[in-house]
């Protein structure tokens, strides 16, 4: 109750304390720990709440967290107004350091047994809203009116790296995207109300002039943790690849047909009858595929794809190179074999600096190709 004499400062005090926020003079004391409460009569903060040093809460800011909750902001982010961040009946929340939250407004939102993990470098803006139990890594982004529930941003280099296969994922546009996982240098970007229902992009599309800093291509034998990662190159690469090779067909694209096929190509490799690769670039995503198929005689034929963003960089090249050292080093062949079409220039030149030699024209299918063969 109001007593006749009570100032409004006291009243405010008096309110807020009942409801277990800060003060307007405790938020000032903050700067002693290094935050900057730019306007603390209109930022709420709950006293359960853990700030870490060197951040700036812009006017407007709310962070709530009940008694039986936890959140808890690392040090150095910048929280713009119309930023609300709420850990409720038993809910967590976690921010990371030095990043930036709100400009346009965000909303990140924690009930019951939920969890939200929010790390280093993430940039939210123009009313994000997270919730349910959600990660977003490292250097991560969701950009415009999305709300994403339950997602993983998987973690990797800040925005203002100029190298975009190696940035956090990224989700932007307009809608609702729940569950959706969205990988390094990979963005979801669609204007639609369910975001969930399309296929994520790489960033580099949407920059393709920016520069390639990581080192060459690596390979990795194919194992059944690379299932998720071929099934997304090749989906992305779709349009691209039958442009040159025959369409797989609509079910290999499938969540069970890709299984099956995928299954199938683990038991031939166990069976020694092929050896096949995934081509990761140093983010570790795929971005190529290199096998050697029909093991027999001491050889082995040679396949490999690249995708369309990563051509004309050299991993085709680097690839093919590396499993010709595999044939011979680890796999006891002395020969491989390959095949292009007669058309295929950019192929046939590859083979040729890779030191396959012409065999001479033969039909596949019906098709004129030139063979060529590589001694080891």
């Amino acid at each position: 109750m109001t007593t006749p004499d009570e100032s409004v400062h006291a009243r405010l005090d008096r309110l807020r304390r009942d409801r277990g926020l800060l003060t307007p003079a405790e938020l000032l004391d903050l700067a002693e720990h290094g935050v900057a409460v730019l306007d603390p009569f209109s930022v709420i903060v709950s006293r359960r709440v853990e700030i870490g040093p060197d951040n700036v809460l812009h006017p407007g800011v709310v962070i709530e967290c009940d008694e039986r909750s936890h959140c808890s902001i690392g040090p150095g982010n910048v929280l713009y107004g119309g930023t609300r961040i709420a850990a409720a009946d038993g809910g967590s929340i976690t921010v990371g350091a030095r990043s930036l939250i709100g400009d346009g407004g965000t909303r990140i939102l924690a009930g019951a047994h939920e969890s939200i993990t929010i790390g280093d470098e993430v940039r939210l803006t123009d009313g994000a809203e997270v919730l349910g139990d959600s990660l977003l890594g490292h250097g991560s982004q969701i950009l415009g009116p999305v709300s994403a529930r339950s997602v993983e941003l998987a973690p990797g280099l800040p925005y203002t790296h100029p190298d975009p296969d190696g940035r956090g994922g990224v989700l932007k546009g307009i809608g609702r995207a729940p569950g959706v996982l969205v990988g390094v240098g990979d963005v979801l970007f669609d204007s639609d109300y369910d975001l969930s229902e399309i296929e994520p992009r790489r960033q580099r599309l949407y920059h393709p002039e920016a520069p390639r800093l990581g080192p060459g291509p690596v390979l990795e034998r194919l194992t059944a943790e690379h299932a998720g990662g071929v099934l997304a190159f090749e989906r992305e690469n779709r349009d691209f690849f039958r442009c040159s090779v025959p369409d797989r067909g609509d079910e290999y694209f499938t969540p069970d047909g890709f299984a099956d096929r995928h299954r199938a190509l683990l038991t031939e490799q166990a069976e020694g009858r092929c050896h096949f690769h995934v081509v990761l670039n140093s983010y570790g995503r795929i971005v190529g595929r290199v096998n050697l198929v029909d093991v027999a005689d001491g050889s082995a034929e040679l396949g490999y794809r690249v995708a369309e963003v990563d051509t004309g960089q050299g991993v085709a090249r680097a690839a093919v190179e590396e499993v010709c050292r595999l044939a011979a080093a680890s796999y006891g062949l002395s020969a491989l074999t390959a095949v292009s079409s007669l058309d295929n220039e950019a192929s046939r030149a590859l083979l040729t600096r890779t030191g396959f030699s012409e065999e001479g024209e033969r039909r596949i299918d019906g098709e004129k190709v030139m063979a060529y063969r590589r001694a080891l």
